[in-house]
């Protein structure tokens, strides 16, 4: 997902008298969020193989690791969450957690991570 489709979102979530603090804070924020997210499951998108120069976050089995993400740019019009994109309402619910302090939206981060772990991560296509 877009990192201004994010932001549009969660604004929408936030809506309510709540003010979306500065892009600076929300990439911090969407960072936070990320490495929540990297904590409860294994996001394909962050998995790299123990020859990669990427930063470890946390090792994983099978001689992988979970690196550290990109901080989201809110000024740039083309990029995207480095998370995957079945993950990325996760993200958005825990930041949106952050700024509501509504533990609504923490279940529905847990759930989508819940969802994503009981599918191993597979994206399954019914059509």
């Amino acid at each position: 997902m877009l990192v201004k489709n994010a932001k549009e979102i969660l604004a929408f979530k936030t809506a309510g008298g709540i003010k979306l603090p500065p892009d600076e804070m929300l990439s911090e924020l969407f960072f936070e969020a990320i490495l929540y997210v990297s904590n409860k499951c294994v996001p394909s998108e962050l998995l790299r193989s123990t020859d990669s120069t990427d930063r470890v976050y946390r090792l994983v089995e099978g001689g992988h690791f979970i690196c550290y993400p990109d901080k989201p740019n809110f000024k740039s019009e083309n990029e995207h969450l480095m998370i995957d994109e079945d993950l990325t309402y996760a993200v958005i619910n825990y930041v949106a957690f952050i700024i509501n302090q509504d533990p609504f939206y923490r279940t529905l981060s847990l759930e989508t991570i819940a969802d994503f772990n009981a599918n191993e991560g597979r994206v399954f296509d019914y059509e």
